[in-house]
């Protein structure tokens, strides 16, 4: 787990030790010196590898509450995936042992069992498919390899892709989605779409216009960044085709789910841990490593490996010497800020 993902588990089992204490007279207090002395993940792995039965699991036992205990937890929620098959298989053993049948967590479900006959999925697993998971998608079918149960389009709207392509939004946001779930596989069913839908939300916070068939398309959302900017209209909007917001929002995305946190790759700056809000991420901007904006040839194809995160200041100096060292100005010298 990275921190972050490691600091939500914390807070799951944080709060269901306070039932625990409830129900069954679990000690809090030592069980939260547990996690923070090994690590969350460390000891719920050492408590479920145990051959014999911790205090604690008697104790809930006893009381009738053996949902509470830490091997039902784990096979029983969103936490299940982040343990190896073989300990997993440890913990159903334990509790079946004593009477116990677990019911495997399932992501399509977003819950131990279904406990409904409808098909649509809740929100926290739809909320799954990230701006980075999205931003896949859409490459895959920018591509032309991609396979799905959705045909075409069947709402009155098209997704805009970075390239100007249209494409149809569900089918975008079901790839997205089963790429999040590790290739569950995801159909019409699942979910809905429509301007109040979870689906359009989440693909337009990830960076992506979705209109109705048919609407004129904005080609420059947010206009130039300032008037009288010294490169000009022409290339504020060569930049605008070429670093639309999606691309940003996915690589801020992988760089948040593999490190824990956004910061600046260059000088290591937490804008989050200075300023203490969120909203200071917006410190932090997308830079092309590899390939300069201005030397991006048609049908340039970016990989989120390409790019790196730096904070406004590391941008501007990376932009201001690559200009020099090719004897001229960078399209984005001397100030530029991508949007967030």
């Amino acid at each position: 787990m990275d921190r972050a993902t490691e600091e939500r588990f914390t807070r799951f089992l944080l709060t269901k030790a306070v039932e625990a204490e409830e129900k069954a007279g679990i000690d809090y207090r030592k069980f939260e010196g547990l996690l923070n002395s090994q690590g969350s993940e460390g000891a719920v792995g050492r408590l479920i590898s145990r051959a014999d039965y911790s205090s604690g699991f008697l104790k809930l036992l006893e009381a009738e509450r053996v949902d509470l205990t830490v091997e039902a937890l784990v096979i029983e929620s969103e936490w299940n995936s982040h343990f190896s098959t073989s300990l997993r298989q440890h913990a159903r053993r334990k509790l079946q042992k004593v009477g116990y049948v677990p019911k495997e967590y399932s992501a399509l479900t977003g819950g131990a069992s279904s406990g409904s006959d409808s098909d649509r999925l809740p929100v926290d697993v739809l909320q799954r498919a990230t701006p980075e998971f999205i931003w896949t998608s859409v490459q895959m079918f920018e591509s032309g390899y991609v396979h799905h149960p959705f045909g075409t389009s069947t709402t009155d709207y098209v997704l805009i892709s970075e390239r100007g392509n249209r494409f149809p939004p569900m089918a975008v946001f079901g790839v997205a989605l089963s790429l999040a779930l590790d290739g569950e596989r995801i159909e019409p069913k699942h979910f809905s779409g429509g301007e109040s839908s979870p689906c359009f939300q989440l693909l337009r916070a990830a960076g992506y216009q979705v209109v109705a068939k048919g609407a004129a398309v904005d080609d420059e959302p947010g206009g130039p960044p300032e008037e009288g900017w010294e490169e000009g209209r022409e290339l504020w909007k060569l930049h605008r085709t070429r670093e639309r917001a999606p691309v940003s929002k996915a690589k801020k995305d992988q760089y948040r789910r593999r490190n824990g946190k956004l910061q600046c790759e260059r000088c290591g700056f937490d804008p989050v841990e200075e300023y203490g809000t969120k909203d200071a991420e917006a410190c932090i901007e997308v830079h092309h490593a590899e390939t300069l904006v201005s030397e991006m040839k048609p049908g340039h194809k970016t990989s989120l490996d390409d790019l790196q995160c730096l904070c406004a200041n590391c941008h501007r100096l990376v932009h201001r010497l690559l200009a020099r060292s090719r004897g001229g100005n960078s399209v984005l010298d001397p100030a530029f800020a991508y949007p967030d």
